[in-house]
């Protein structure tokens, strides 16, 4: 099958990663059609099943999303919100970062890069929605405009709604803490993140205007 009709089939791209660091420099992407979320290479490469589902896994670890048990290579998101950017945050982590690194558990936590205070975020359910708090642990004078600007970056990488100076949601009022602790060191350096996405961006139309994937 040729890779457009593949792609097709698979649905849009929404993140290419073009060097898997942890398996033969192959290039990956994730695609999604609808609530179907799907891993696939291009390579043949002997064993690349395997780093797919070992991708597909982590990313169930990392995200709010659920493993098809009959499927290597696919998850669903439970929920029709346009969460894209998450997902290829959540991707590009799966692939760069160590397989057997470990990922946290229990608070969500995050030093902040601007200051010595650490973000921390707990939940609250009201009116049957999940709202998400904002607050610091340590003393700093621009403390209260942080916290503003942490929820700023959860509206523009999570599409979340502001509810409070320090507080904010989910569009459909779910319950995302994966992704929360996800988008945290995210959310508080928005600058540094724009850079990120525009080489992202790059790179992935330079790969796909080429060979689309590694072929190795």
């Amino acid at each position: 099958m040729k890779v457009t009709e593949k792609i097709k089939e698979l649905g849009n791209c929404i993140e290419l990663v073009s060097i898997d660091p942890h398996f033969h420099e192959v290039s990956t992407g994730l695609f999604r059609k609808g609530n179907i979320l799907t891993v696939w290479s291009y390579s043949k490469i002997q064993g690349i099943e395997k780093r797919i589902e070992q991708i597909r896994d982590r990313c169930c670890k990392l995200g709010d999303l659920i493993a098809n048990p009959e499927r290597y290579d696919q998850m669903q998101l439970a929920t029709s919100i346009n969460l894209d950017l998450p997902l290829r945050f959540m991707f590009t982590s799966a692939i760069e970062k160590p397989p057997d690194g470990l990922i946290p558990t229990g608070e969500i936590t995050s030093p902040d890069t601007k200051t010595k205070l650490i973000f921390k975020i707990s939940r609250e359910n009201l009116e049957q929605e999940t709202v998400y708090s904002v607050s610091v642990e340590g003393v700093h004078e621009r403390s209260e405009m942080r916290i503003r600007a942490v929820v700023g970056g959860f509206m523009k990488y999570g599409g979340c709604d502001r509810i409070a100076p320090n507080k904010f949601k989910f569009p459909d009022g779910g319950e995302y803490n994966k992704f929360v602790r996800l988008l945290l060191p995210y959310a508080r350096n928005i600058s540094a993140v724009e850079d990120m996405l525009t080489e992202s961006d790059m790179e992935g139309q330079m790969t796909t205007q080429t060979l689309g994937f590694s072929q190795t």
